[in-house]
């Protein structure tokens, strides 16, 4: 290490200093720490932290599994569908994570790779639709919020809309286990090398189940030390972003436009971040802080825990591979309102560090910090800051101009999302709210506030962030109060009638329980979660049962009784007289017990 880096390193915080030591140990690696390549004559392969957790989220809770990632693409020119056409079959020969579906092992996730796959590309002409443009937009955001079958596959797709006879829209979706942003380009330059015939160098001699297989190991031998902080630091949690979630099993409202989510977008142009920034701090940290005085306006609450990314692609055989490399991490912050920006700044710069050098699996965290889930809400965290990687297209498509297409994905994992895109010098803030959790009203306020708020921070960095005056959030925030934070009254839910036994945590009810398919669940219950002995009114999540747990026993029920379950009825029925009388009236008692 240079004087001149030891000299800066030594001038940060503690932990800030062990994060950039992570760092730059991962660069000078010894040579015998390689990541091994896996035998592929075992069958199913074990996935990575990441795939994991987006699988669990996936088969137990749909309404917070991971939306799809997807790479808008605009060509002008004589495009050659055959060659595109072969240029997609070339992505899936050259990166297997595109030839993987996903299968469920006794509860567990486990990668199955294909040697071949018909990647499905679709054309859809609108030269004839005089709105051409703007019916690719609206067919675009029902094609990216589309979900896929993870254990059929395929996990990805392509869509061609024709607007003109010489222009035309890709849309490449893809599901979040097999891609990650940082991987999308990576596919958008091997697809234009591949459509113009040119030579690709050799593959990455790493893969992403040689990777999956490592990053497991070493999650396995970290977790343990670094759970104590977080059971420390998240030990008081702020209330719930949305509030109270309806009830499990809910068909998600929808807007008159069929809808799940909105979004609206603030632009913060470059010379406006520099003086949010002053000097020192990046846009990251800096829109996190504004972000934090945001929140704590709007909920009252000076407790905040906001959600954000971290990349797990740290080594250099990793650079050019495909597959999802991201881990969230919470990030703790506290904004009492006394305190000026500049404060503030200096304070959330603390916490990034902190957290990203007691890092763990995210679904690892989950199960280390137990207590009760709440079905359509995540865990932990509900509001999350996102930071995308330049989205501008490279070139290389041969005889085309090639651009990029915005468009909008209708799905989201969290309460409220902030995405954060460069432009230019810039950066185009997009608020991305689920509209059962923020209402859509409420959500167009709050990127006004927050366009005003982010002004108000620049010329006064050293105010008290509460002295602010803000008219247009002062507004906002005497907007009527129901559930969330100010919400008006949200979309109501398909009404579906609940399940006898399960009206509440614990309820026995009046009907009798069937004591032989009770002995079996209980027995179940006992084996999956290590309990000698469950009574049959404990509740599933008390006991320390979590999202593994479920996929577990769901699992264990299907091959002793021959029973699928619906994960809703975990959280509806958590208790195992609750779970069976919720078989029961859902007609699931197997025939041997008749």
């Amino acid at each position: 290490m240079s004087e001149e880096l030891r000299g800066r390193v030594e001038g940060l915080s503690s932990h800030r200093q062990e994060l950039v030591a992570r760092l730059l140990a991962a660069r000078r690696r010894p040579a015998g720490d390689t990541i091994p390549v896996v035998p592929r004559d075992a069958g199913l392969l074990e996935c990575s932290p990441e795939q994991r957790r987006l699988w669990l989220a996936a088969q137990t809770d749909r309404q917070i599994a991971a939306p799809n990632v997807t790479l808008g693409l605009g060509l002008s020119g004589p495009l050659d569908l055959g060659a595109l056409a072969k240029a997609l079959t070339g992505l899936t020969e050259r990166h297997e994570a595109l030839r993987t579906l996903f299968v469920n092992a006794g509860g567990e996730p486990r990668q199955m790779i294909l040697g071949s796959l018909d990647a499905p590309l679709t054309v859809v002409d609108l030269t004839c639709d005089p709105d051409g443009e703007e019916t690719a937009r609206r067919l675009a955001v029902a094609a990216g919020g589309e979900r896929f079958d993870l254990a059929s596959g395929p996990l990805l797709r392509l869509t061609v809309y024709r607007t003109a006879p010489r222009e035309h829209r890709l849309l490449l979706v893809l599901n979040h286990l097999v891609c990650d942003g940082g991987s999308l380009g990576v596919l958008a330059r091997d697809l234009a090398d591949l459509y113009g015939g040119r030579a690709l160098p050799a593959p990455p001699s790493v893969t992403y189940a040689d990777y999956a297989a490592w990053a497991q190991a070493r999650a396995r031998a970290h977790a343990g030390e670094r759970l104590d902080h977080w059971r420390e630091r998240l030990s008081d949690p702020p209330p719930l972003f949305g509030g109270e979630p309806g009830a499990a099993g809910d068909a998600p409202p929808r807007s008159p436009d069929g809808r799940t989510s909105a979004t609206t977008t603030v632009q913060v142009e470059g010379g406006l971040m520099d003086a949010l920034r002053g000097g020192s701090a990046t846009p990251f940290v800096t829109v996190l802080t504004a972000f934090s005085v945001l929140l704590r306006r709007v909920t009252g609450s000076p407790g905040l825990v906001v959600g954000t990314v971290s990349g797990t692609r740290a080594r250099r055989e990793l650079e050019h591979l495909v597959g999802c490399f991201i881990n969230m991490v919470p990030i703790p912050l506290r904004v009492e309102g006394t305190e000026g920006f500049r404060e503030l700044v200096a304070r959330t710069r603390d916490e990034v560090g902190t957290a990203l050098s007691h890092e763990v699996p995210f679904d690892t965290l989950v199960s280390g910090l137990g207590g009760r889930r709440r079905p359509g809400v995540h865990p932990i965290f509900q509001v999350a800051l996102i930071q995308q990687d330049d989205p501008r297209p490279p070139g290389g498509w041969d005889g085309l101009r090639a651009f990029e297409w915005s468009h909008e994905v209708d799905d989201s994992a969290y309460d409220l999302t902030l995405t954060m895109i460069p432009r230019g010098t810039g950066y185009e803030l997009v608020l991305t709210h689920r509209i059962d959790r923020v209402p859509e009203v409420v959500a167009g306020s709050l990127g006004a506030a927050f366009e005003a708020l982010l002004d108000a921070l620049s010329i006064s960095p050293d105010v008290p962030v509460a002295d602010l005056a803000v008219p247009s959030l002062e507004a906002f925030l005497r907007r009527p109060a129901s559930t969330g934070p100010g919400a008006p009254e949200t979309p109501a839910r398909e009404a579906r009638a609940p399940v006898p036994g399960a009206e509440a945590p614990g309820a026995v009810g009046d009907e009798p329980v069937d004591e032989r398919l009770a002995a079996e669940v209980r027995r179940i219950w006992s084996e999956v979660l290590r309990r000698p002995d469950v009574d049959g009114d404990a509740d599933l999540f008390d006991l320390g049962g979590d999202s593994l747990a479920i996929t577990h026993i769901a699992a264990r029920v299907q091959e002793s009784l021959g029973v699928e379950v619906p994960a809703w009825m975990f959280f509806e029925a958590p208790t195992v007289s609750g779970f069976v009388r919720a078989l029961t009236a859902l007609g699931k008692i197997p025939d041997s017990l008749n």
